[in-house]
């Protein structure tokens, strides 16, 4: 039986933070491969036709941990890549078949945010050894010999690694992220009728109110939206899903701006579904993100969607279903984007736009890609 090997390092089959990961893996066994998952996880688990190997990892900081787990899994494959099919690299290391891109092109990300850093925190980018390793492994991955396709969830993403490495076009392959748009039926539909009563129990009164879903609130544009609003209408609110450290200084920051009752902050949910229901729109003004799955889940629930040309997710946003900003460095049009939103929307159109982006669909794309290349 052909086995495929897929690079994880802290994979486990219980944890919801590995859920693409798992389903993969299941993907894979049900075409009727047996499945080699490299990872430092320090779980014991026993799945049928799932063999873990364990690859040794350094934990004390971020370098170390992806400096020791690249070079391990480098030595594990020379000596073992022969026994695969396919190695399928969902991490950050220089030997595999098939990449996946999931976290995007890291000189992307690092270009995009020196655009809205100071300098002394871009010159620390620049010197931090961490960052240079990433660099160096995204470089030395692409210049595999072995591999034979990079799988990109963007257009957005795939430009970039044409940009800034001359990659071959033709080795590269988009799969959109996808959705689990069944899972939203009985949600949406019971948010038609129950929209306020499901707002009372989690503390939103009738005012307009946009809902943010992210972690690492200087990274998705949390700022942004906190400078807009202290321009607008008084009606004009924002519920805060996610977590960040600097929390406190986003609170401070709202409540300096005269927005302590119009910004409330729910820290980070296991379920955002409710919040899904009680918005009346989605905004992510994200400074970079490969594709956001909470952008295709609002769009899922039917909710005008408002994000940035640097979400990949702004790639399935069709016209009437939500707006994308060109340029965030303008605030008019932020505000512009939020007016636009606080208007009628056929909420079954807007989830039926994203139909097509079911999680099994995307996912058979993903397997068929790596099968057939």
């Amino acid at each position: 039986m052909d086995r495929i090997a897929v690079i994880k390092s802290n994979y486990t089959p219980y944890g919801g933070g590995e859920k693409y990961a798992k389903a993969v893996i299941n993907a894979f066994i049900e075409r009727g491969f047996e499945v080699d998952v490299l990872t430092s996880s320090d779980e014991d688990w026993v799945e049928k036709g799932v063999r873990k190997v364990c690859i040794p990892m350094a934990k004390y900081n971020n370098f170390l941990r992806l400096y020791t787990f690249n070079r391990n899994c480098y030595s594990y494959l020379k000596k073992n890549f022969y026994k695969y099919k396919v190695v399928l690299d969902m991490d950050r290391t220089v030997l595999s078949t098939h990449i996946r891109a999931g976290g995007g092109s890291h000189k992307g990300w690092l270009y995009r945010r020196s655009q809205f850093s100071p300098f002394l925190k871009n010159l620390s980018f620049k010197v931090n050894p961490f960052h240079n390793y990433m660099l160096l492994l995204e470089k030395k991955s692409l210049e595999n010999p072995s591999l034979r396709a990079l799988i990109c969830n963007s257009h957005m993403v795939k430009n970039e690694f044409i940009k800034y490495y001359n990659f071959d076009s033709k080795k590269i392959f988009v799969v959109h992220n996808g959705v689990e748009w069944n899972k939203f039926e009985d949600p949406f539909h019971y948010s038609l009728k129950n929209k306020e009563v499901i707002r009372k129990k989690i503390g939103l009164d009738n005012r307009f109110w946009l809902l943010y879903v992210g972690s690492g609130y200087e990274r998705k544009g949390l700022s942004f939206i906190i400078n807009a609003l202290a321009k607008m209408k008084s009606d004009y609110c924002l519920a805060v899903v996610g977590k960040d450290r600097n929390e406190k200084y986003y609170k401070k920051m709202a409540i300096s701006k005269g927005l302590g009752d119009r910004i409330k902050f729910f820290g980070p949910q296991k379920e955002v579904i409710k919040f899904l229901q009680s918005a009346d729109a989605f905004i992510l003004p994200t400074i970079y993100d490969p594709f956001s799955n909470a952008t295709l889940e609002a769009l899922a629930m039917g909710l005008f969607t408002i994000t940035s040309n640097a979400n990949g997710c702004s790639e399935v946003i069709t016209e009437r279903a939500g707006y994308v900003i060109k340029d965030l460095k303008k605030e008019e049009e932020l505000i512009y984007a939020i007016e636009l939103a606080n208007r009628s929307y056929d909420r079954i159109f807007i989830r039926n736009s994203v139909r097509e982006y079911d999680f099994k669909n995307k996912l058979d794309e993903l397997i068929d890609i790596c099968i057939k290349t």
